[in-house]
């Protein structure tokens, strides 16, 4: 069973701190979401736990082992990152990306087994990207595109999973769609998934814990409930919001209070009847 612990990890580029000294304890089996505002750090931090940056201090631990020690082979059979940008010109089909997950597992040379092959596939399917295999990447929808390198890092059957931004470009079906699948796939498979969104109604929907950073720091970690308060919610985006009660699924339910004005319309709690603030 997989854990991702980092310790005290620092980061900054060109002198400028963008993470300070950043500790968490992710276990096997919970979808962490990493929330903040543009340019808190979040993906910096992703790209740091799977070692495609170097921290300046501070250590990352896959079950109690710096990553340090691990060869990139090694590394990529324990992680899988989703990266949310990737060159796009190439004439490779969407199941050649996809196949490029299996890539740690079978190396670079050698034939696909069966077992390599079913990955493969799943994966695809998971994504709803069969009907595309054949399809060159370069003529894929933004959306496509999204759902292709997720099916790629799903196929690298990593215990530990990091996505970045997954649902960005999805329409809304396959934003929850993915965001299940992810969340049902870390409870069957007992993943580590870390996952950066914008959407804090769907990190408090989908997410085990949800970890803010604000000003290069990590200013809350746990439930949804415990992080999502009016109160850090200004702290971190500099927006009041009122939190309530999901109507159906009971999870907090963050409202952004818009100032008000005569096109603004609002319900009434109590009446629940539509009204006008004049």
């Amino acid at each position: 069973m997989s854990q991702l612990t980092s310790k005290e990890l620092t980061f900054s580029y060109a002198n400028r701190l963008i993470l300070d000294r950043i500790s968490m304890e992710l276990k096997a089996g919970e979808v962490v979401v990493l929330l903040g505002a543009n340019g808190a750090g979040k993906t910096t931090l992703l790209q740091s736990l799977c070692r495609q940056l170097r921290p300046e201090a501070g250590t990352v631990e896959v079950a109690e082992r710096d990553i340090k020690l691990f060869t990139r082979r090694s590394l990529a059979q324990n992680i899988a990152f989703m990266p949310q940008h990737e060159n796009r010109q190439s004439e490779l089909t969407v199941h050649d990306v996809v196949s490029l997950g299996r890539t740690p597992h079978s190396g670079w040379w050698m034939p696909f087994s069966k077992h390599d092959r079913e990955v493969v596939e799943e994966s695809l399917k998971a994504t709803g990207l069969s009907e595309f295999r054949r399809r060159r990447i370069t003529q894929l929808s933004g959306g496509e595109w999204r759902r292709m390198i997720l099916a790629r890092a799903l196929a690298q059957d990593a215990p530990i999973l990091l996505l970045d931004e997954p649902t960005a470009g999805l329409d809304l079906k396959y934003q929850f769609d993915v965001l299940d699948r992810v969340r049902r796939m870390a409870k069957e498979r007992d993943l580590v998934v870390v996952v950066t969104l914008h959407d804090l109604n769907h990190a408090a929907m989908f997410g085990d814990r949800l970890a803010l950073l604000f000003n290069h720091a990590l200013i809350a970690i746990g439930t949804a409930r415990e992080v999502l308060t009016p109160s850090l919610i200004r702290q971190a985006f500099d927006v009041s919001v009122t939190v309530i009660d999901h109507p159906v699924h009971g999870t907090p339910f963050v409202v952004p209070m818009y100032p008000t004005c005569g096109d603004i319309q609002r319900v009434d709690t109590e009446s629940g009847t539509t009204v006008r603030d004049d």
